[in-house]
């Protein structure tokens, strides 16, 4: 009897993905998918050409941020058809959770092209008939993965009010025992070390450097910085305060987590015994703010906000780590960022901020001013310096702008919608003309500002454009560096006390 050949059309390839979950049975191990997937496979005569495998930690909700590209590889395979027209899935509320409008639109592909996704819960992608069915199991998973999320917030929520670690691995010098923290045996004497050294007032720089040289290994292994003794005496749990972390409005997750308050006594919740007690982290804080700029000038503490012209720019020729800048009573000074951490570098350099952004401004007004009028580049510095001397104007520009961004989003959005089938005809042709309209409004209210005219002549000469240089703050001034300059290099000085001179220590890399 012939073999049938192996084509796109007889081939298939399975989609398996580990799950935490353990209601009704449903967490399959990845081999007993695959087995369950290659059976169907089997009975309807496809051959198994490949597996995509997901590990666990990869959700398929809506809700979850991690990626998962095994999936996404898969429909992307699907989609190309060039080995395979069929996926198999164990069930398709574990492949993908993100309800309907996604639903839909592999519908919607899968009836136009042939390919299709089959579950062994009985879904086929392929069959219009299947097709209000798959719409309503899918928001029915998107509604239950939601519902699970919450579920585990309230649980976290529930846990972290009792006193109980949530998980992950506790701060240097600490250990999990029934389910709170406590002194481990082996670290906890150098966590302790580490306490008494700042509580005594000691710089985190200096105390890096003395771990490094007793050969003592940082959590991770690696050599300890001030970045990493920072974060461990920060950490509400070295003191054995149980911690909470918010989502910034941008969406981010603090370094540090804070001090979880009980909602009803608004007082710190333990979480155990830690290597110092709260009052001795509220010293140990004190002393980390008392010495940044920011403390000293009575800022709110916050992101640090850079004061600096050139300071983004530079390297140490060294060992090419960023710079790292203090401040003091005559301006302050550069200094290589690896020795300011702790680490190690060969030849770390120490200049003077003032004289370092001199130099560097004039090299640059020096090389604009030797351009030729119609050179890109100095087009492209002249806009944006004219951005920054005439702001109202750019602003509206940019206002305008982004109103048009927001309705071709919106625009975009409606012809998806409507492409999936979750809008009908007649309100996606509503909703489509209503925001054509506002587009055009947007286009026309943006075409009508007037465009800045760019004027290089101040550019080409260095009394004007000293000038107007001095004049801007600077944060525009950083802006415009960054136009030209790729980075400073500064090297170490030639022996102690020997004044500065930029010309044989600073080298400047352009942008060409």
């Amino acid at each position: 009897m012939n073999e049938i050949p192996v084509g796109p059309a007889t081939a298939a390839s399975i989609y398996v993905r580990r799950s935490s979950r353990q209601d009704l049975g449903k967490n399959q191990s990845l081999q007993e998918q695959e087995t369950d997937c290659r059976r169907l496979a089997a009975s309807l005569g496809l051959s198994v050409v490949e597996v995509y495998l997901e590990r666990e930690g990869t959700g398929a909700s809506r809700r979850s941020a991690k990626a998962r590209p095994e999936w996404k590889r898969a429909l992307h395979d699907l989609d190309s058809g060039e080995r395979f027209h069929t996926l198999i899935v164990w069930s398709l509320d574990r492949a993908d959770r993100r309800g309907a409008d996604t639903l839909a639109a592999l519908l919607t592909k899968h009836a136009a092209t042939g390919r299709r996704i089959l579950g062994l819960d009985g879904t086929d992608t392929s069959d219009e008939r299947q097709r209000l069915v798959t719409i309503i199991r899918g928001e029915i998973a998107r509604e239950e993965a939601e519902n699970t999320a919450k579920r585990v917030l309230r649980t976290k929520a529930s846990r972290r009010a009792e006193g109980s670690w949530l998980g992950g691995s506790p701060p240097y010098g600490l250990m999990i025992a029934d389910g709170k923290v406590a002194p481990d045996p082996v670290t906890a004497p150098t966590a302790r070390f580490i306490a008494e050294q700042a509580l005594a007032g000691r710089s985190l720089w200096a105390l890096a450097r003395e771990l490094q040289k007793q050969g003592i290994p940082s959590p991770k292994g690696g050599t300890w910085t001030v970045g990493s003794l920072s974060a461990l005496l920060r950490s509400p749990a070295f003191a054995g305060l149980q911690s909470v972390r918010r989502r910034s409005a941008s969406g981010a997750w603090p370094a540090i987590a804070d001090v979880y308050l009980d909602p009803d006594s608004r007082q710190p919740v333990s979480v155990g015994e830690g290597i110092i007690s709260p009052t001795e982290r509220s010293l140990i804080l004190a002393t980390l703010a008392s010495r940044s700029s920011e403390y000293e000038r009575g800022v709110v503490r916050g992101r640090k906000g850079s004061s600096t012209i050139t300071g983004g720019l530079l390297r140490c020729d060294a060992c090419g780590s960023r710079s790292s800048a203090s401040s003091s009573s005559n301006g302050g000074s550069y200094r290589c960022a690896a020795m300011a951490r702790g680490l190690d570098c060969d030849s770390p350099f120490t200049a003077p901020r003032v004289g370092v952004d001199e130099y560097v401004a004039r090299r640059f007004l020096s090389y604009l001013a030797a351009l030729e009028p119609g050179d890109g580049r100095l087009d492209r510095i002249a806009e944006r310096w004219a951005v920054h001397v005439d702001p109202t104007s750019a602003a509206e520009r940019a206002e305008a702008q982004s109103a048009v961004d927001a309705v071709e989003a919106d625009l975009a959005r409606a012809r998806r919608l409507a492409v999936s089938g979750v809008l009908t005809e007649e309100e996606a042709a509503a909703e489509i003309s209503r925001l054509r309209t506002l587009l055009k409004r947007a286009g026309e209210a943006l075409g009508a500002l007037p465009r800045p005219e760019v004027d290089v002549s101040p550019l080409l000469d260095l009394v004007e454009s000293a000038e107007a240089w001095e004049a801007l703050p600077g944060q525009d001034r950083r802006d415009l560096l960054t136009l030209a300059i790729r980075e400073v290099r500064v090297s170490r000085a030639s022996g102690r006390g020997v004044r500065f001179d930029p010309s044989s220590r600073v080298s400047i890399a352009w942008i060409d």
